[in-house]
């Protein structure tokens, strides 16, 4: 049997996007708005005090259009360099998941259903609500994805009520649908290209976006640090894994206060445990080295910071064996 991507390689341009729309129509324009967060089993995690959590399903494949070949230049100009007339006239499709909407287009971005329970989770973490304190107070707090996509991890801190949310993502089409979400959820958002010098936070302004890679979230967060409220929260970027962006994430955070990365990683499912540790270990050496370059003593007592794993999800399975998990690791205030 002749496989899709041979079938369309030879398809015009007209006659491909008219099988993505008959696709859209019968399974993207609304998916998964009736799939509930499950009640989540829960196991032993062998690390003292954390429980692994599970929701792993084989991971449904209701973005099939992305999948669908590039075959020409015009087609790649309008992927990686998209003009506003391709934004406008492209096929956008929605969801709504646990009251939040979101936007994608699926022939030049992924999104990824299997974060339901997980959104939700966030929504209700304990270390969230206990950063997010009422607004313009010293204790408001920041959150930030350095891999945003349409904004799925970062809607859900922003519906939790964090006052500052700011994401990167180097995919234009991904950044415009976090753009037609935000408005849509009523959140004002404000968007800078890479070539954007000039940042500047405005009081109204809940969602930042930047259309470049996480790797430069650093240099950018360092300009903002004074009109901004602490960083508490950074997502270490998408699967399979996020070890690009880990030293940028514990540099992100504030750093005197502290506060929690949440990893995405890929394990064999004999081994979450075993890399969760593993994981943790490495930010404490990145931790200790941030601290000795910024200055900064050890507690009274002479001890380093220890990263701690408080939790770790199991989200979604699509290679037997294989768990692509979040581990959320909190990094301790200083103790000075």
């Amino acid at each position: 049997m002749e496989s899709w991507s041979d079938l369309l390689s030879n398809l015009e341009s007209d006659e491909t996007e008219s099988i993505f729309l008959a696709t859209c129509d019968q399974r993207l324009s609304h998916p998964s708005t009736t799939y509930p967060p499950p009640e989540l089993p829960r196991h032993d995690s062998g690390v003292s005090g954390v429980a692994v959590e599970d929701d792993t399903k084989p991971l449904r494949r209701s973005n099939a259009a992305s999948s669908l070949p590039v075959n020409s230049a015009t087609a790649i100009s309008r992927r990686e360099r998209p003009t506003q007339d391709d934004l406008d006239s492209a096929v956008w499709v929605s969801t709504k998941q646990n009251g939040i909407v979101q936007y994608w287009a699926p022939r030049y971005a992924n999104f990824h259903h299997h974060n339901t329970a997980e959104n939700a989770r966030i929504s209700h973490m304990a270390s969230v609500r206990s950063a997010v304190v009422a607004q313009n107070t010293p204790k408001a707090c920041t959150a930030v994805d350095l891999a945003s996509g349409a904004g799925s991890f970062a809607f859900s801190h922003a519906a939790a009520g964090v006052h500052k949310v700011l994401c990167w993502d180097a995919n234009p089409w991904s950044i415009e649908g976090l753009r037609r979400g935000a408005i849509e959820n009523g959140w004002h958002i404000r968007v800078y290209s890479g070539d954007s010098k000039s940042v500047k936070m405005h009081s109204k302004t809940r969602v930042t976006a930047f259309c470049e890679s996480g790797n430069k979230a650093l240099v950018r967060i360092q300009g903002l640090r004074d009109s901004l409220p602490p960083v508490r929260h950074v997502n270490c970027g998408a699967l399979p894994t996020s070890r690009e962006f880990r030293e940028t994430a514990a540099a992100i955070l504030d750093p005197r206060l502290g506060g929690w990365i949440h990893v995405r990683e890929t394990y064999r499912m004999e081994e979450v445990v075993f890399k969760a540790n593993k994981t943790r270990v490495e930010f404490e050496a990145v931790v200790e080295g941030l601290d000795k370059e910024r200055g900064y003593l050890t507690d009274a007592n002479g001890i380093k910071r220890k990263p701690v794993v408080q939790h770790i999800q199991r989200i979604a399975s699509d290679v037997p064996g294989m768990f692509h998990c979040i581990i959320d690791i909190h990094i301790p205030p200083l103790a000075i």
